[in-house]
This record gives C-alpha cells, sequence and structure tokens, in this order.
C-alpha cells in the first residue's frame, strides 16, 4: 500500500502543476432547458481534457450557469452509468471542491464493476449486463448527492433544493447529463457567489487506478498509472460493497469557465 500511496502522491502532484483550459459560457436561450436532450448543445461542446468521447458545454443563465456533459462512446458511456457524473464548482476560479453535485447517484459501485465496465486503454472493456447497467443507470435518475465540505446530502434533482436541478438520458446520441447550478451564496449551497470566472471540476470513475489496487491485493504486479490523474476515493457506499477494502478510486478534470 505503501508503493501505491507514493504512486498516488506523484500523479496528484503532476496533475496539481497544470493549468485548466478556459472555456467561455454562452448566455443562455430559449432552448436551454434541463431535461437531458443534446439538441441544444452541438454548437456549444467543447472536449473534456484528457478525456476521448467526453464533451462538455456551458451556458449562463442569469444566476445559474447550466452544465452538459455528453458521452459520445459506449465506453464513457458505461463508465457514468456505473458510478455516476460528479461535477465541482470553485465560486473564486481555481480548483477548489467548494461544492459538488453527483448526478446521476446509483448506490456507489464496488471494484468488480468498475473494471468490468469502465474505459480501458487499448480497447473497450467488457461489457455487464446491459440491461442490469441501464437499471443502474435509472436508479440514480431522481436525485443528486450534494456534496460542500465534509457533508454530502441526496436531494430531488427537480430544482426544489436551492434550484439545483439536473437531468440525464441515455440514447442514440450517447449518454447526456444536464445540470442547473445557481452561482450565487445560498445555504446548503455555495458560500461565495461566483463572479468573473468559475472552476468546474469534472469527476469520473479511475478504471485504471482501482484495478491496479485490486491488483496489489492479489499480490500482482500493478500496471502503471496514467499520468495528470487526479486520484480520490469516492464517498463511502450506501449498502456494503464486494470489495469494501478496496477504495474506488476517481479522476477530476478542472475547466476554467468565463462567465462574461
Amino acid at each position: 500500500m505503501r508503493f501505491l500511496a507514493l504512486l498516488v502522491a506523484a500523479v496528484t502532484i503532476t496533475a496539481c502543476g497544470s493549468s485548466p483550459l478556459l472555456y467561455a459560457a454562452s448566455p443562455a436561450t430559449s432552448d436551454t432547458v434541463v431535461d437531458g436532450r443534446a439538441s441544444e448543445w452541438p454548437s456549444a461542446l467543447r472536449p473534456v481534457p484528457e478525456e476521448s468521447g467526453l464533451s462538455v458545454g456551458f451556458r449562463h443563465d442569469g444566476d445559474d450557469l447550466v452544465v452538459a456533459v455528453i458521452a459520445g462512446d459506449d465506453r464513457q458511456a458505461r463508465r457514468i452509468a456505473v458510478g455516476g457524473l460528479r461535477v465541482w464548482v470553485d465560486p473564486m476560479g481555481g480548483t477548489d471542491r467548494a461544492l459538488g453535485i453527483r448526478y446521476p447517484s446509483p448506490e456507489a459501485p464496488d471494484a468488480r464493476s468498475v473494471v468490468r465496465n469502465g474505459p480501458r486503454a487499448g480497447g473497450p472493456a467488457a461489457s455487464d449486463d446491459p440491461q442490469r447497467l441501464r437499471r443502474r443507470f435509472e436508479s440514480g435518475l431522481d436525485q443528486m448527492e450534494v456534496t460542500r465540505g465534509i457533508l454530502t446530502q441526496r436531494a430531488a434533482a427537480d430544482g426544489s433544493f436551492g434550484g439545483l436541478a439536473a437531468s440525464a438520458t441515455w440514447g442514440a446520441r450517447g449518454l447526456v447529463v444536464e445540470m442547473r447550478i445557481p452561482l450565487t451564496a445560498a445555504p446548503g449551497l455555495l458560500e461565495t457567489s461566483a463572479d468573473g470566472t468559475v472552476g468546474i471540476g469534472v469527476e469520473l470513475l479511475d478504471v485504471r487506478t482501482t484495478a491496479m489496487q485490486a491488483r496489489m491485493r492479489n499480490g500482482r504486479r500493478p500496471a502503471r498509472p496514467r499520468e495528470g490523474a487526479d486520484d480520490r476515493p469516492m464517498p463511502p457506499a450506501e449498502g456494503p460493497a464486494v470489495e469494501p477494502e478496496i477504495d474506488i478510486a476517481t479522476v477530476t478534470r478542472w475547466m476554467q469557465v468565463d462567465l462574461e
């Protein structure tokens, strides 16, 4: 485990040393509705840094930021279906995790599900039962996990929690996640209002590091981790995991979003 800790520390330092890409949030239009549809986003999409097949779009709607994350290939869609997607917000434009929204929010996965379904270098992963995977995705559509500091709570995704809303669909155009995030200070959400530039982090399952931990637990030589990963454990599952000794690693891709 000491070897793994040193690897993770080195990788995290590498990630923190790079500057996030700067994207602009375009003004919202009459079509900007949080409904989990991709139709209004094609011209506004940009690549998520270091993530093939994953795009992001931003629209500024008054005091709210509307975020769309679209998984255009099956590998990335399975990754989100298994572990959900977490968006972090830093109202000061940096990489501090001031507010996190996980959606969809199925129960935290076990290590076997992560390794079976996530994308791997060199080709697609072996797929789990497609119907079971879709049921898992759909089980997390009604609620979000909202994290501020050390507190994580569940809230309805319909906008009743301080205006925070989310919706997702999984169809022929891929898996689409949309969120409406209030950028003004409010109880349970941001402590400081955003102004000018906001930091946005997209957190996803890190299949490679999770598999490495599993191999180390079984006494096998770990695979070399990909550089640039910002690994951190998922919040604890609400139910028992199949392999509770193994933390589910994640990677966070940070961007800066210009609101003006």
